[in-house]
């Protein structure tokens, strides 16, 4: 934890803190052994699965990005989720079309806006990090028979602060439910569907780098998402675009959905 840049003196309030609420849960609730032991036998099966960051993120991320809010300047952040990669291709040409699949299904999408500080001025040059899942919902690097970093990107703004990607519209999707996380998640009745959204990274030096995660208007389970990740300011509009010459500018042969979100990065902090 000293890693992250934590204090010794915050190390210890945060754990003592931790272990009391923990120690106070288990005498109020009359938790028995055995099901103190089923408790860290889930936390031990969730690491053999690779599910922990899965089984951490879906109850707790939404939370700590929240508090990570308050007070900052810029967009609003959100969850980064636990199938993010490094190291995706970066773009080029001036369309910024994301890697995918020779007749990748799904229907094209145009994503676009703007990058600027909060003074207002453009951000050119700021790197963006896109990834998100495909029609049928998998991931890159996750799922098998994928080709690797499958629509999975990195491109930058322009001068002026504007940037383009052409990908296509992600779906709902389920989360992985036959592990840990399943079976808590079933216990509680609820079920594992996360509404459509796409992922993203913002770099620029100066800046805090940011990390976001848009949904889509109108679309499913953006009032009962799974991972309680949703946030207002995180909803974004879609458009059908089919004029013929605006199809073929984008170099495709059928109408496409348009989605605008203008970016606000935070100069970081002076060492």
């Amino acid at each position: 934890m000293s890693d992250l840049g934590t204090t010794e003196t915050r190390i210890r309030s945060v754990v003592e803190d931790l272990e009391q609420v923990l120690l106070d849960f288990i005498r109020k609730h009359q938790i028995t052994h055995t099901e103190y032991r089923a408790a860290t036998d889930l936390i031990i099966d969730s690491i053999k699965a690779g599910e922990e960051s899965l089984l951490f993120d879906v109850f707790f991320e939404a939370e700590a990005t929240d508090v990570g809010n308050l007070g900052r300047d810029g967009s609003p952040e959100a969850i980064e989720g636990p199938f993010y990669l490094p190291g995706a291709p970066m773009l080029t040409g001036p369309l910024n079309v994301m890697p995918q699949r020779p007749g990748e299904k799904g229907q094209p999408l145009l994503f676009h806006g703007t990058v600027t500080g909060t003074d207002g001025n453009p951000l050119g040059g700021a790197e963006l990090d896109l990834w998100h899942a495909d029609a049928d919902g998998l991931y890159s690097n996750i799922h098998p028979n994928i080709p690797d970093y499958n629509l999975r990107g990195r491109f930058t703004s322009e001068p002026d602060g504007t940037f383009q990607v052409r990908t296509i519209l992600p779906p709902p999707y389920e989360i992985p439910k036959d592990g840990p996380t399943g079976t808590v998640l079933r216990a509680l009745g609820r079920h594992f569907f996360r509404p459509a959204h796409l992922h993203i990274k913002l770099r620029h030096r100066g800046y805090e780098e940011m990390t976001s995660q848009l949904y889509f208007q109108g679309g499913e389970y953006l009032d009962n998402d799974v991972a309680g990740a949703v946030r207002d300011g995180l909803v974004i509009a879609l458009h059908t675009v089919d004029d013929p010459a605006q199809i073929a500018q984008r170099g495709l042969d059928r109408p496409f959905t348009d989605a605008r979100y203008d970016f606000v990065l935070a100069p970081a902090p002076q060492a």
